[in-house]
């Protein structure tokens, strides 16, 4: 079965935060409400005076060994079988270790409801033959979404700074060397 993966590009990032808007008008988030399942963030790598800073567009990775799965006590957070990671919020009890335990801080608790909330790689509208709505709005192409075969070998597997993904293999690669169309 096909698995997908994320794609992205620091320097195509302006960091104008439309994938953080689409993610959660399509997922009907609330405003006020302290999710944010895909967040444009700030990596700072190097040491003064040769400071990098970089903007990154993370949400949830799919990982193929993902922690917070495995440390989930009450089992709640489950694989499917194209790779896309989910929370059943019926089984969860909101202990948070998912979160703890989650290098990229993906799986979030949701204040009001004391129940933990992650990326859903937009399943519903893949199922539809779409791509995710965070992709969907980069202005630069940032952001892409594909099968993972082809995008597994685009890229690093990480940026400066960033948790070692060996243990977890996540399905996002960074591109690291200058974009060519």
């Amino acid at each position: 079965m096909k698995s997908y993966g994320w794609l992205f590009d620091p320097k195509r990032c302006i960091e104008c935060s439309a994938c953080e808007a689409a993610c959660k008008q399509w997922n009907q988030v609330e405003t006020g409400v302290n999710v944010r399942w895909r967040r444009v963030l700030r990596q700072e790598s190097g040491k003064f005076p040769d400071v990098q800073v970089t903007a990154v567009s993370m949400a949830c990775n799919h990982c193929e060994n993902a922690f917070c799965q495995k440390v989930c006590p009450v089992r709640a957070i489950w694989r499917r079988d194209d790779g896309i990671v989910l929370v059943d919020t019926d089984r969860c009890v909101g202990c948070g270790q998912c979160h703890i335990f989650c290098p990229y801080g993906a799986p979030q608790l949701n204040l009001a409801t004391r129940k933990t909330t992650k990326c859903t790689m937009c399943f519903d509208r893949i199922e539809q033959g779409l791509a995710p709505a965070c992709a969907t709005v980069c202005p630069t192409g940032a952001l892409q979404w594909g099968e993972w075969d082809a995008i597994e070998g685009k890229g690093s597997d990480r940026l400066p700074g960033m948790a070692y993904p060996r243990q977890m293999r996540p399905h996002i690669r960074f591109v690291t060397e200058p974009w060519r169309s």
